[in-house]
């Protein structure tokens, strides 16, 4: 099996997606090392990694050692990454578990800057646009044709040298998202993340996939993308009627066969339209809080959640309905950051187990929670529950 250093978009939640995709189609596989940031991967057949949405570079790994000076002393004898065309351009992205040193991230560009500047005559140094606690890169929507990008993860004192491969990249999710014909930020959420969240319940090929919240079917169209049938609900008439005509799109676009089964208006909360067992599989984010300028007083986000306890707990009764045994869900709740910078939501656990749903495995009691982006209010907590 080869060997690839694997860079996550949210952590355990893209390890998890992995994990099941890989898993799902029976590929040989073994994580070597995981962290928030990255992960070490032997696997036997990579091409399958371009079905996730949590991912986002793959590199054939060249070499690995504790030692730097080890390391280049690899990298000058293999000659893969320093014995570049003329005027051939390339670059260093730097990746680590813990707080990114620039010391050391100098040292590197700089030893690789001196080989290749030994084996090949004007090449260029494309410099990284995108830089964290974690990491400092070039992104993969800047990656320019021809070019090497070299991936480097320090993980509990190793280094992992490689070769980037595979790009998943932002832009492709982005057209889909701002293309499709019927659209509404207010109640979307970006096609990579629902990505995710499909493959996560970990369903076969031609299974069918509700979801009973389906605003503009964003999660339906990442489904039908995936291979999956998919039924649409939703209380609003043009949700509906948008959602039925971006499925359309979509179909045509990719060229691909009609999968989508019906898109009706009805009431998630009791899901009349559908059958009671019919259904393998559900992903679904019920409700959007409102965006908050500010941060809210615990009071008011209180009041907020209560609100939409209710909804969860009506339509999470209606979901174990019509779900096939066994059947999985992959479910967002809220957390709200408060004034006083706490995080608060409601009891979920409870609201499962009363359902009749246990909990995935997976989550050891905890959600997954996404990434916050900039000074966001309110997180998305991703949940995978099944019917026994």
């Amino acid at each position: 099996m080869d060997r690839f250093l694997v860079i996550l978009v949210n952590g355990h939640l893209s390890q998890a997606e992995l994990e099941i995709v890989l898993s799902k189609a029976m590929i040989e596989f073994k994580i070597i090392e995981k962290n928030e940031i990255f992960v070490i991967l032997e696997v036997e057949k990579a091409s399958e990694l371009l079905k996730l949405g949590g991912i986002y570079k793959v590199g054939g790994i060249i070499c690995m050692n504790n030692s730097l000076e080890r390391i280049f002393d690899e990298i000058e004898q293999d000659g893969t990454l320093t014995n570049l065309e003329d005027k051939q351009q390339w670059n260093v992205s730097y990746y680590s578990d813990e707080m990114i040193d620039i010391d050391v991230f100098d040292e590197i560009q700089s030893n690789f800057a001196g080989l290749i500047k030994e084996s090949s005559r004007k090449t260029k140094f494309i410099r990284n646009n995108m830089k964290s606690d974690n990491f400092i890169e070039l992104s993969v929507d800047k990656e320019r044709e021809g070019a090497v990008n070299i991936l480097v993860g320090n993980s509990n004192e190793k280094y992992y040298i490689a070769e980037n491969k595979i790009s998943i990249k932002s832009k492709d999710f982005i057209d889909r998202d701002l293309n499709r014909p019927y659209q509404d930020s207010r109640i979307s959420l970006s096609p990579r993340t629902a990505r995710v969240l499909v493959n996560i319940l970990g369903l076969e090929d031609g299974n069918t996939i509700l979801d009973p919240f389906c605003g503009t079917g964003t999660f339906l169209m990442e489904s039908i993308i995936q291979g999956y049938k998919v039924i649409g609900v939703d209380n609003r008439k043009e949700c509906v009627f948008g959602t039925k005509k971006n499925l359309l799109w979509i179909m045509k676009e990719q060229n691909l066969r009609n999968r989508m089964k019906y898109v009706k208006q009805d009431d998630a909360e009791k899901l009349s339209c559908v059958e009671t067992s019919t259904i393998d599989g559900i992903v679904t984010e019920p409700i959007l809080l409102p965006h908050f300028k500010n941060s809210p007083n615990y009071e008011i986000a209180e009041d907020v959640l209560k609100k939409s306890k209710k909804i969860y707990e009506k339509s999470l009764r209606a979901m174990f309905r019509v779900l096939k045994n066994n059947g999985k869900v992959s479910i967002v709740t809220p957390r709200i950051k408060t004034r006083d910078n706490n995080y608060i939501t409601f009891s979920f656990r409870k609201m499962v187990k009363e359902s009749g749903f246990i909990l995935d495995n997976r989550l050891d009691e905890q959600p997954f929670v996404m990434k916050a982006s900039g000074d966001q209010k309110v997180l998305r907590e991703i949940w995978l529950l099944k019917k026994n």
